[in-house]
């Protein structure tokens, strides 16, 4: 948990990472299976979730926050897309005007991908240090970020916010993508299911 005077430096100073960040590169690309695991402190209804796959017509999978959809710990990242072959993130379909926000989800066609650098954080819980997925862009267009919105059957789906968007007409909650290794992943289903 951070501490009251680490809480207190955060307001004054503006600094986000208070767990020492490591200044190191590394490689978009991971063969270690993982689970993300989504994280926003300030919206507990989608904090410490995992990402979840929906089987949809034509070999697709949507993107959901648990508990929808099939419990996901076998994801790679594969030059700096999320993989899980023969499907990976893509950006495209079901465009939303009232939030200018764009479906993320897995297919083997060729739609733009979504690509995420590999990156340290800070752990919005516990202020440990964590690998998290930083998103880098959709296809050839550069920035924007990664939330989650309430949609039909009370489930919480993927979307893609561009750059400098200001459309407000219905909540996406922007997150952070922690990356869980296999072992954990299951250890963070179990206390799903538990409750």
């Amino acid at each position: 948990m951070f501490s009251l005077l680490g809480s207190l430096l955060l307001l004054v100073t503006g600094v986000t990472a208070v767990c020492p960040i490591p200044a190191i590169y590394i490689e978009p690309t991971i063969t270690r299976p993982f689970a993300i695991q989504v994280q926003n402190a300030s919206y507990p209804v989608v904090h410490n979730r995992l990402m979840n796959l929906w089987q949809a017509g034509g070999g697709d999978q949507h993107l959901y926050l648990s508990p929808a959809g099939t419990p996901t710990s076998n994801l790679t990242l594969v030059d700096g897309v999320i993989t899980r072959l023969p499907i990976r993130a893509v950006i495209n379909g079901e465009y939303t005007a009232t939030d200018n926000t764009t479906k993320l989800f897995m297919t083997q066609r060729g739609d733009p991908r979504a690509f995420f650098d590999v990156g340290y954080g800070c752990n919005q819980t516990d202020d440990k240090l964590q690998t998290e997925l930083h998103f880098r862009g959709r296809g050839t267009l550069p920035g924007g970020h990664i939330c989650v919105r309430l949609a039909s059957g009370n489930r919480y789906e993927f979307r893609y916010s561009p750059p400098g968007n200001t459309a407000s007409g219905r909540l996406c909650i922007k997150v952070t993508l922690a990356i869980m290794f296999q072992e954990t992943a299951v250890v963070e289903e179990a206390r799903e299911l538990d409750g």
